[in-house]
């Protein structure tokens, strides 16, 4: 189904792309013949070309092929422009699209007496009403023992690491809503990864687990195993799993992760 803000992101991304070959455009344009424009013409196997301007005529004047360089760059010139044209058309139909756009289930649900909302159960949920019943979900995590240090996050979510605190407070950031070590069942296995988000647009899960102690050999080929046991479940990394690890010597970092989180989110539809 389509959504409005389908049609937002659609148009932003439309119109960064409409500005920047624009802007291509005249650069290639500053370096071109005044008012030059590219004919060409069937010679043999090959093409000629020739540059026509106000002093040249229709027939313009040929271009050697020690110069198909300005060829080249007036026929890009002339692709750019047809292609900005189609863009703007796009665009403009896109905007038009979501003046006159309504979410039909929205729309019923918003013609229902509120006393009887709580009735309903709707068809599809809104983004956020799908977020807001996917985080609040209820699920029983691993305990912790009792000697274990206690890490906290800036929300107050107990963790196993400064490191998972470092996560966690990034994805806070984002607002990239997550549950943690929500217990996930794969073939004979449960496993609780350290990280459970969803991907709105396409309303699945994805995991991420990080490993923190890669330096430590049996730490390390339990890692491995457990992550070939998620690609033998389907859950391939960059698609429905992440993973990333540290040793002593070898930290994550934190400009590292924002920038991951901040790419992952786009990814997920926020």
């Amino acid at each position: 189904m389509i959504l409005e803000k389908d049609i937002i992101n659609e148009i932003d991304a439309l119109e960064k792309e409409l500005l920047m070959i624009v802007s291509e455009c005249e650069r290639l344009k500053r370096h071109a013949p005044e008012g030059g424009s590219l004919r060409a013409t069937k010679h043999g196997k090959t093409y000629q070309y020739f540059i026509r301007t106000p002093e040249t005529g229709s027939n313009g004047e040929y271009i050697k092929k020690k110069d198909r360089k300005t060829a080249s760059a007036l026929a890009q010139i002339e692709y750019d422009e047809k292609l900005c044209e189609e863009l703007r058309k796009r665009i403009q139909n896109l905007k038009l699209f979501q003046s006159t756009f309504s979410n039909p289930f929205e729309t019923a649900l918003a013609h229902m007496a509120f006393a009887k909302r709580d009735l309903i159960d709707p068809h599809h949920l809104s983004d956020e009403a799908y977020i807001n019943k996917w985080k609040n979900q209820p699920y029983t995590g691993l305990d912790f023992d009792d000697r274990a240090h206690e890490y906290y996050t800036r929300q107050g979510l107990r963790v196993r690491s400064k490191s998972e605190i470092l996560i966690a407070d990034i994805l806070d950031d984002l607002s990239i809503p997550f549950l943690y070590e929500k217990p996930l069942h794969l073939n004979s296995d449960t496993f609780h990864p350290d990280f459970t988000l969803l991907n709105i647009r396409q309303r699945k899960e994805m995991y991420w687990e990080h490993f923190g102690m890669m330096d430590d050999m049996d730490y390390r080929n339990n890692a491995f195993s457990k992550i070939r046991k998620y690609e033998a479940s389907g859950l391939y990394r960059y698609d429905s799993f992440i993973w990333t690890f540290e040793t002593g010597k070898n930290p994550i970092e934190t400009k590292v992760i924002r920038k991951m989180a901040k790419e992952l989110k786009t990814k997920l539809g926020y």
